[in-house]
């Protein structure tokens, strides 16, 4: 998981400023960390959505409510793995403002990132799960 994720969020990144962040966050694992969150707080989620809300009104609207939230809790989860990585918070301790990456905006863009898998992910998990739901498969999402 370490490996694959690693790909996807490299491709938003400069590897010349970013890559000793980029490298801290590889050794302690922390990409499988939040490849795991990204995989299964969707999936949770969605699957209660999908099973015990049912029937609800505004499926749109809650099914949208439901992804925002899923996103947040993404955001939420990388920023918290990101601040435990001790590595991560040396460099922060060390930053002084002179053309090296700033840290915290780094945890902040990977956070955003993540949102957006997040997002992306629950979309595509819906359209699996709205499969066991019985009043809620009419929904589009």
């Amino acid at each position: 998981m370490n490996d694959i994720l690693v790909i996807l969020y490299e491709i938003f990144f400069d590897w010349n400023t970013y890559q000793d962040l980029i490298k801290y966050v590889f050794n302690n694992f922390d990409f499988g960390k939040i490849g795991w969150v990204l995989l299964l707080v969707p999936l949770i989620i969605l699957f209660v959505f999908y099973k015990f809300w049912e029937p609800m009104r505004r499926q749109r609207l809650m099914w949208v409510i439901t992804v925002i939230v899923i996103s947040i809790i993404a955001y939420a989860t990388t920023s918290g793995i990101l601040y435990n990585n001790n590595s991560i918070l040396q460099h922060i301790g060390n930053y002084t403002g002179d053309g090296g990456p700033d840290a915290d905006y780094f945890i902040f863009q990977m956070s955003m990132i993540s949102a957006l898998y997040a997002f992306i992910l629950s979309f595509l998990e819906s359209m699996i799960i709205k499969n066991i739901s019985t009043n809620n498969s009419h929904n589009p999402f």
